[in-house]
């Protein structure tokens, strides 16, 4: 059996990883546009990779699809996995990181093992075409497989190669496509927050749409000369795109200060707020506990750390077959699938890897 993975992403080297320990005597090629494997992950958490989240799941991703498939896969399954290939683990709360808390070391020790099992590695690689019989064309030449893992991610981070062309392709093969959004990044807000540039400020974030409250969180916001930016709004962004909220009915609002239950004197602001941003409440009368921000628009692809949308789920079967071509299959960000902040992301790669690895045969 010969078995093509088109990236070489988190989702496609695990793949590559799995289906090879599960099948020793299949011949596996990854295919990689960049001219190395896994280069995202040296960038996932802050060059610290958060691979898996102990909380609930319900809630997390933009779909029910995905929770079966990631119960089979949980985060005590990756955990256990990592440790059985040399990647030791600590928990921060809820969050699992490489003990070294460098993303270097999940790539590395992934990359060591494609190595030990001898899995085929085409860098610098770009998908022509395909054909339903399993016939690939990468950079202008042929090759046939029995199956074929569409593992290309999505259409954030283009410098690490995940710029959204792949879509034009299965377009052209009939798949539908579900409309693309930049996710997991900055908020553009209607309002001037300029002044407040490179200013942060632990606060309640909630966010609303036609005055109905949809989501809360407290964390740590990060002031851009246009935007709201930090965790906590990457999630709000997820939110927005899951619900499909419009610019102008939907706005964030803000307490500064929500352990204070009580309301605070304007001449008092000073006490709780660094200079900068105090100044910016009491000069735009707005109150330390409701400041309220008005969704403009998203940063670009460039600055998001994943993609809404991508092909439809739809498309694919329970075992992520494609419903369209026999022995095509799909996993990770290609498909429509997102999450919110805190590794479940990547536990959605990690997990639709080991079911297709277990689903091919």
């Amino acid at each position: 059996m010969k078995i093509a993975i088109i990236g070489g992403g988190a989702s496609g080297v695990f793949a590559a990883i799995r289906i090879k320990e599960l099948h020793p005597n299949y011949d596996v090629t990854i295919f990689e546009r960049n001219d190395k494997l896994l280069k995202k992950i040296y960038a996932t958490g802050n060059g610290r990779c958060n691979f898996a989240n102990s909380d609930p799941i319900k809630g997390a991703y933009n779909n029910d699809f995905v929770y079966p498939i990631l119960n089979e896969f949980d985060h005590n399954e990756i955990n256990s996995y990592f440790d059985s290939i040399g990647i030791k683990s600590r928990k921060l709360d809820n969050l699992y990181y490489p003990y070294s808390l460098s993303a270097a070391t999940v790539a590395e020790k992934m990359i060591c093992r494609v190595n030990q099992l001898n899995i085929n590695v085409v860098l610098n690689a770009k998908i022509d075409s395909y054909s339903k019989n399993k016939e690939i064309v990468v950079n202008n030449e042929k090759y046939k497989f029995d199956n074929l893992i569409f593992a290309c991610g999505g259409k954030s981070s283009p410098q690490f190669g995940t710029d959204g062309n792949i879509y034009t392709l299965l377009e052209s093969h009939g798949y539908k496509i579900e409309k693309l959004s930049p996710s997991l990044c900055p908020i553009k807000v209607k309002e001037n927050v300029n002044k407040l540039d490179g200013v942060r400020a632990k606060a309640k974030v909630t966010l609303f749409s036609s005055n109905k409250e949809i989501y809360s969180e407290e964390g740590e916001v990060q002031f851009r000369s246009d935007a709201l930016s930090g965790i906590v709004i990457f999630n709000m962004a997820f939110t927005i795109n899951k619900c499909n909220l419009q610019p102008n009915s939907t706005t964030i609002k803000i307490d500064f200060v929500p352990e204070v239950k009580e309301s605070i004197e304007k001449d008092d602001y000073s006490c709780y707020l660094n200079e900068k941003l105090s100044n910016y409440l009491l000069k735009n009368c707005i109150d330390i506990h409701n400041a309220i921000f008005t969704y403009k628009s998203f940063y670009n692809f460039d600055i998001s750390h994943v993609s809404s949308g991508g092909v439809s789920l739809g498309n694919v079967s329970t075992g992520l077959e494609s419903k369209i071509e026999k022995g095509i299959f799909f996993i990770g960000e290609v498909l429509d699938v997102d999450a919110k902040c805190g590794g479940y992301n990547l536990m959605w790669a990690f997990a639709s890897a080991e079911k297709v690895a277990k689903t091919i045969c």
